[in-house]
């Protein structure tokens, strides 16, 4: 009986180290995988989004047409400001002015909404493709205020993807 006692718990010790070597092993190749294998990266939406060259883009045409429109404003204003101006005209101007003021600020909430869903649009396209190439299965927005509370620099493909985000818009990729 006594040997059958010394086998046992020489059996029940040899088990339970190969448990804990065969544990240690698993979590060290579990570690090893997700830190090798970068399926899930994620981006800084903001910079992205700020950083692609079709934002900068239709924010040199919006630009252009907020200043035109502007000017149209600006010169109602002038002419409601000057005092040779009667109060007949005035009234009829400050009329305008006010219209004027309401249809460039509807204007303004169109163009940015209708632009930045063009540029998202484009930028998920793009993103795709990426992904595709890269083999990610997961590529997760944030930005200052996001739901990742951290991601480490090592999963952070930002420049990579605005990059690749550039050369695919300017036809380079």
């Amino acid at each position: 009986m006594g040997l059958f006692m010394f086998k046992y718990e020489f059996t029940a010790k040899f088990i339970a180290k190969v448990l804990a070597v065969s544990l240690l092993i698993v979590l060290l190749l579990s570690f090893y995988f997700i830190k090798s294998n970068k399926e899930i990266v994620y981006v800084d939406s903001v910079k992205l989004f700020d950083g692609f060259v079709m934002t900068k883009e239709m924010k040199k045409v919006g630009e252009k047409e907020f200043n035109s429109r502007k000017a149209v404003l600006d010169n109602l204003y002038a002419t409601l400001q000057n005092p040779e101006t009667s109060e007949a005209v005035k009234a009829q101007l400050m009329q305008e002015f006010v219209r004027g003021k309401e249809e460039f600020h509807q204007f303004e909430q169109a163009f940015i909404s209708e632009e930045s869903s063009k540029i998202w649009k484009r930028i998920k396209s793009y993103s795709s493709e990426f992904s595709k190439d890269k083999d990610y299965k997961l590529i997760i927005g944030s930005n200052s205020q996001s739901n990742v509370l951290f991601a480490d620099d090592e999963i952070d493909v930002t420049d990579d993807l605005l990059i690749y985000l550039n050369k695919k818009y300017e036809g380079l990729n």
